[in-house]
């Protein structure tokens, strides 16, 4: 308890960040998981079975949506950098995305006619708008986020606190949907308004929560020399220097297979185990578990790197998915086990990650003086790229998920006398889904666990770049006062 306290105190009264900055921050990161929880993990299932929408429709539709914010994040990333002044615009772009973030992803569970084609094109706008939206968030948050912790020493316990919020958040839908869902006692229609009910409660609540950083927050930017037009152009140059983000975002790519796996999940446990409620309890013996290795971070951080961190966590979380592949899903017991099980370092690894993406923006800064002879780091690109990353992966996700249903067979909602029905699955295609569930879960976790081993950019040579990085800052700084000086 006495540690709890210190490590609560430190992040108190951290020093490069006021306490209603960090509440605020925290904020905004637990109001936009949980609608990004929503989206991601029911709307595949919601689509097929509600919506009568089939796998080509849908991939289709979120490849679509992938392309536009492919190229939305690098220009929104380079208006975060190009904006020097003290005001910035990382704010502006939070207040203008969080309302057409929470109409979509609340609308997206509305049925809107019994026509698949007009419920195509439906979700196929609201889908844009939703990632459209989401994309200008996260990166503005996301980017303010380095800016707030310039000392790389006290990011353990700010990202720490801040994945508690998005492990909270994206936990919150998932473990609710399913108990209302048993509610209904397979009454189909009540089911379709249960998802829109539980999407507007959420959405409201994370609406309010993604506005508090926006009057919170105040704008940073790190002092730096004024850019030499001449040397914008390696602003992208800089972002293939970068191996610690190249590394994890090549983990990330790869970890998308184990996505599969997660959003399998909802169908394996609707369908297969016939015993929805089911999620609900996983997920909570999931969530006290993954919580438990979050709070770790702090005090095991003294020992093991980050990467260290995200390295044991997938390999753990591969162990579990290679015992729940050999005892497979006859006994519910062993299954829920296991999968509870394997979500323990979940949240510890994400906050490791949101480290390691922080800390890439150091090494970028003083790789670029290495190469370059200028120090020049561009969060907002950093962050960018990230989101890129993000969203092709998720296509690929996609392309796995819907591609692997089609593969077993899933047959979607049917359209019989002008109302939608209820599919009933083979046993071949229920022992698909476990598949679904068991195999990219060992796959996506195995593989990044070897690619993150790859990552130096730590341990005694991020201790050396870092001590480095100070003399340069320190002689940046100096050349700018005796600048100002002669002026």
């Amino acid at each position: 308890m006495g540690k709890f306290k210190e490590k609560f105190n430190e992040f108190k009264n951290n020093p490069d960040v006021a306490l209603k900055e960090q509440v605020g921050y925290v904020s905004g990161v637990f109001g936009n998981c949980m609608g990004q929880d929503s989206v991601s993990t029911y709307t595949d299932q919601f689509m097929y079975d509600y919506m009568g929408l089939d796998s080509k429709q849908v991939v289709s539709m979120k490849s679509a949506t992938t392309f536009v914010n492919i190229f939305i994040a690098p220009i929104i990333g380079a208006m975060l950098d190009g904006n020097r002044s003290k005001k910035g615009n990382a704010r502006t772009f939070m207040r203008a995305s969080a309302i057409p973030f929470t109409l979509a992803s609340v609308l997206l569970f509305v049925v809107p006619s019994s026509s698949i084609m007009f419920n195509f094109i439906w979700s196929f706008i609201l889908f844009l708008t939703f990632n459209i939206a989401d994309t200008f968030f996260d990166v503005a948050l996301s980017t303010l986020s380095v800016r707030m912790t310039p000392n790389a020493k006290s990011r353990k316990n700010f990202y720490t606190v801040a994945q508690v919020a998005s492990t909270l958040g994206s936990m919150l839908p998932g473990g609710v949907v399913p108990i209302i869902i048993d509610m209904m006692d397979g009454d189909y229609n009540s089911e379709k308004w249960a998802f829109f009910s539980v999407a507007l409660f959420f959405g409201i609540l994370g609406l309010f929560s993604m506005l508090v950083p926006c009057f919170t927050l105040k704008e940073r930017n790190l002092v730096l020399p004024p850019k030499d037009n001449k040397k914008v152009k390696i602003d992208y140059k800089l972002i293939l220097l970068n191996r610690p983000l190249l590394l994890l975002s090549l983990s990330s790519c790869i970890e998308s297979i184990r996505q599969v796996c997660y959003n399998s999940l909802p169908f394996f446990y609707k369908q297969t185990l016939n015993n929805y409620g089911m999620k609900t309890y996983v997920e909570i013996a999931s969530s006290a578990l993954s919580y438990g290795g979050l709070f770790s971070v702090p005090f095991i951080g003294k020992k093991l790197s980050s990467r260290d961190i995200v390295v044991l966590g997938y390999l753990h979380t591969a162990i579990c998915y290679i015992l729940l592949f050999i005892c497979g899903y006859k006994n519910l017991w062993i299954a829920g086990i296991l999968i509870a099980l394997g979500g323990l370092p979940n949240a510890g690894a994400s906050a490791a990650k949101r480290i390691l993406l922080a800390d890439s923006t150091d090494y970028m800064e003083w790789k670029s003086y290495k190469k370059y002879g200028i120090a020049q780091r561009n969060e907002g690109m950093v962050f960018a790229f990230n989101t890129m990353v993000s969203r092709i992966t998720a296509l690929w996700k996609e392309l796995l998920v819907n591609g692997g249903l089609a593969l077993i067979g899933y047959q979607s909602a049917q359209n019989i006398g002008g109302q939608l029905v209820e599919a009933v699955q083979t046993p071949e295609t229920l022992h698909g889904i476990f598949l679904l569930v068991a195999i990219p879960g060992i796959i996506g976790n195995l593989i990044p666990a070897i690619v993150m081993m790859f990552d130096n950019f730590t341990g005694k040579r991020k201790e050396k770049i870092m001590a480095e990085l100070e003399e340069i800052r320190a002689e940046a700084k100096a050349k700018l006062e005796v600048e100002a000086g002669e002026i």
